[in-house]
C-alpha cells in the first residue's frame, strides 16, 4: 500500500505554433510524416479550422468566403500550405511590430508564432487582455474540454481550499496590453491604461483561471524560474498532491515573447539565430536556400547559431489518483518526481553551470530504481531543452551524456522540440510534456527536423539525437524525462510515467470492484472528451470566460465558525481544523 497519493495527469490543453494541445493536434503536425493518413486529415482539418480557413455548417464544409467544399479534395490541395502556416517561420511584422520600430531594425526574422489566422481573444470579451492572458482562457478552456468531466464533479467532492492554481510567465506580458503599454505610452505620447500594470504582472495567468473560469478560492501562486518555470510550477503540484493540502492542482504557464524590445534583448546578447549568419551556415553546410530559411532556423545539437521565440500557453490537470479513479478520469501519466537545483557560484548569469547535472540525474536515479534498469536502458526518451545555440549544443549534450553513460544507458532518444516550436520560455518544459503525452498515444517521438546531423562538438557516445521520428507501439516507452535550463541557474528536471505503468501502480491500491466502477464511469468521460474534440476540430472551441460571475463578498456570502468556512455557491466547506 502506497503511503502517499500519486499525482496523476487528468487532462491537458493548450496552444503553440502548431496548434491547439488538447487531442493531441499540436503534437501530431510535429510528427506528421509519420502518421497514417487519416490521421494526417484530421490534423489538416483542425489546423484549417483554426486559421479560419474553413467552417462547418450543417453538415458541409465551406471556405472563409462560403463557398461549399468537398473537404478531402480541399485537404489533398491545401494541406502542405495549411502546414506551412504553423510552427517556426518567417515573423509576421505587422502583426508584432506595426510601428516599425524595432522589427525593421533588427535582422532576425523566424518567429514560433501561433498559427496564421488564429486569435485566442477573438472566442471571448477579451477586454484589451495581454496576448498570453488571451491564450490562457483559450488554453485553459482546452484543457477542460479535454477533461471530459464537468468541474461541477469537483466542486461537489473537493473542498474549496483543496483545490490549486500554479501558472504564470518567466518574462511578464510585455505586449501593448501589459508592460509594453504602460512602458510605450508617453514614449508615443498617449497615457498608460488603467489594465496595463496589472495584466502584465507574471503571475496573472494564474489570477485568471481562478477568477474568470474555476471561481478557485484554494491556494495560488506562481513558481519563476525562468526556462524552467513550468516544472517549477509541476512541482509544487506534485508536492502538494502528496502531502495531501490540494487534490486538484492546475499547472500551467502562458508566456506571448515576441515582441520588439524582447527580440531586441535577445539580439543584444548575441542569442536569437540572426538571418545573416543563417545565410552563411546555410552556404557553409552547402544547403540551397540562398535566402534565410525561417523553417530551420533553429537547430538544437546541429551546427548552429541561435535560438528562436515562440507562444505557448500549456495547463494540465494534476490530482490525487484516488479522486481520479472516483470520478472516472482519464489518466495520461503520472509525475513520480521532479528535481530543481541551481547552479552554486557562477561566472556569468546565462552560462550553464553544475545544477543540470544534479536534477536529471535525481530523476534518472529514481527511475532506475522504481521501473528497473531494463525499461529505463530501453524504454525511456528525453525532450530536452535544446534551445538551438552553440553553447546549449555542448552544454546539455554533456549533461544527457554523462548521466546516459553513469545509469548505463546506450543510445538514449533525444528529442528537440525547439526545432518546431521555437524557445517558449517559461512554458517550454509544458511543450515538452503535452508532446510526451501524444508519445504515449501515436508512439512516435518526435525527430529534431531542422537538422540531418549533430554538430561535431555535441557529446553523443551513450545518446540517440533524433534526426528522424522514433516510431514504436504506443505502449513500448514506459517513461519520459523533461529537461529545463534558465538563465541564472535555474534547472529542473521531470521524471514522467506513462498510463501503463501509472495504471499499473493504482491497481496496486484499490479493490477490482472499484477499478470495474472506474471503467464504467471513464466511458462517459471519454465519450464527453470526444464531443469537445469533435466541435474543436471544426472551430468550435468552448472557451470558458465567467466575468462578474456569483461575485463573493465577505460582508454577506460566508459564515465562520472556530472549526470551518461555509462559502455561498460551494458544496463543501473549508475545514479550519486540519
Amino acid at each position: 500500500m502506497r503511503k502517499k497519493p500519486l499525482a496523476v495527469i487528468t487532462s491537458f490543453g493548450g496552444v503553440n505554433a502548431s496548434g491547439r494541445s488538447s487531442n493531441h493536434i499540436g503534437y501530431q503536425n510535429t510528427v506528421f510524416d509519420s502518421l497514417d493518413l487519416e490521421d494526417q486529415k484530421e490534423v489538416a482539418k483542425d489546423l484549417a479550422s483554426m486559421q479560419g480557413l474553413i467552417k462547418s455548417s450543417e453538415n458541409k464544409w465551406m471556405t472563409s468566403d462560403g463557398e461549399e467544399i468537398e473537404l478531402n479534395d480541399f485537404l489533398l490541395k491545401k494541406t502542405k500550405k495549411i502546414r506551412s502556416n504553423t510552427m517556426v517561420r518567417e515573423l509576421n511584422r505587422e502583426l508584432y511590430d506595426p510601428d516599425g520600430i524595432i522589427l525593421d531594425q533588427i535582422k532576425a526574422s523566424a518567429g514560433g508564432q501561433l498559427p496564421e489566422g488564429f486569435d485566442p481573444g477573438s472566442f471571448y470579451p477579451s477586454r484589451q487582455h495581454a496576448k498570453a492572458l488571451q491564450m490562457t482562457i483559450f488554453g485553459m478552456s482546452d484543457a477542460l474540454g479535454q477533461f471530459g468531466v464537468d468541474w461541477s464533479e469537483i466542486e461537489r467532492r473537493v473542498a474549496p481550499d483543496q483545490v490549486a492554481v500554479f501558472s504564470g510567465s518567466a518574462m511578464g506580458n510585455l505586449d501593448s496590453f501589459g508592460f509594453g503599454g504602460m512602458m510605450q505610452s508617453r514614449i508615443k505620447g498617449s497615457r498608460s491604461s488603467s489594465k496595463n500594470l496589472a495584466f502584465g504582472l507574471i503571475g496573472m495567468s494564474a489570477d485568471f483561471i481562478n477568477a474568470y473560469i474555476l471561481g478557485n478560492v484554494g491556494r495560488t501562486g506562481h513558481a519563476v524560474g525562468a526556462c524552467a518555470t513550468f516544472l517549477f510550477n509541476l512541482q509544487l503540484g506534485k508536492e502538494i498532491i502528496e502531502n495531501g493540502s490540494a487534490r486538484v492542482v492546475i499547472v500551467g504557464s502562458a508566456e506571448a515573447p515576441i515582441t520588439p524590445e524582447i527580440y531586441d534583448g535577445f539580439y543584444a546578447v548575441s542569442a536569437l539565430s540572426d538571418d545573416k549568419a543563417m545565410i552563411a551556415l546555410q552556404s557553409e553546410l552547402k544547403e540551397k536556400e540562398k535566402a534565410p530559411n525561417q523553417r530551420k532556423a533553429c537547430r538544437p545539437f546541429g551546427d548552429n547559431i541561435g535560438m528562436v521565440l515562440g507562444e505557448s500557453a500549456q495547463f494540465v490537470i494534476l490530482m490525487d489518483d484516488q479522486l481520479a479513479i472516483e470520478i472516472g478520469a482519464e489518466i495520461y501519466a503520472s509525475v513520480p518526481t521532479v528535481a530543481s537545483h541551481a547552479d552554486g557560484f557562477k561566472s556569468s548569469i546565462s552560462g550553464p553551470g553544475i545544477g543540470n547535472y544534479i536534477t536529471l540525474a535525481k530523476c534518472v536515479s529514481y527511475a532506475n530504481r522504481t521501473l528497473g534498469e531494463t525499461s529505463l536502458k530501453e524504454k525511456t526518451f528525453v525532450h530536452a531543452h535544446g534551445t538551438g545555440t552553440p553553447a546549449n549544443r555542448t552544454s546539455e549534450s554533456h549533461i544527457l551524456d554523462k548521466v546516459a553513460k553513469a545509469f548505463g544507458i546506450k543510445e538514449w532518444p533525444i528529442s528537440g522540440l525547439k526545432s518546431f516550436l521555437g524557445h517558449s520560455m517559461a512554458v517550454a518544459a509544458g511543450d515538452q510534456l503535452i508532446s510526451a503525452l501524444g508519445t504515449w498515444n501515436k508512439g512516435i517521438v518526435p525527430r529534431i527536423h531542422s537538422i540531418q546531423k549533430t554538430a561535431e562538438d555535441v557529446y553523443q557516445e551513450n545518446l540517440d539525437i533524433l534526426v528522424k521520428d522514433r516510431k514504436e507501439d504506443p505502449e513500448f516507452f514506459k517513461a519520459a524525462f523533461l529537461n529545463a535550463k534558465g538563465f541564472g541557474g535555474n534547472n529542473a528536471s521531470a521524471f514522467i510515467l506513462g498510463p501503463e505503468l501509472t495504471l499499473s501502480e493504482i491497481k496496486k491500491s484499490i479493490s477490482k470492484k472499484d477499478f470495474i466502477n472506474y471503467e464504467r464511469k471513464l466511458e462517459k468521460t471519454r465519450d464527453s472528451s470526444q464531443k469537445y474534440n469533435e466541435n474543436a476540430s471544426k472551430g468550435n472551441y468552448k472557451t470558458i470566460y465567467k466575468f462578474n460571475h456569483q461575485v463573493l463578498q465577505g460582508t454577506e456570502d460566508l459564515e465562520i465558525s472556530q472549526d470551518k468556512i461555509k462559502l455561498q455557491g460551494y458544496e463543501k466547506d473549508i475545514d479550519l481544523t486540519t
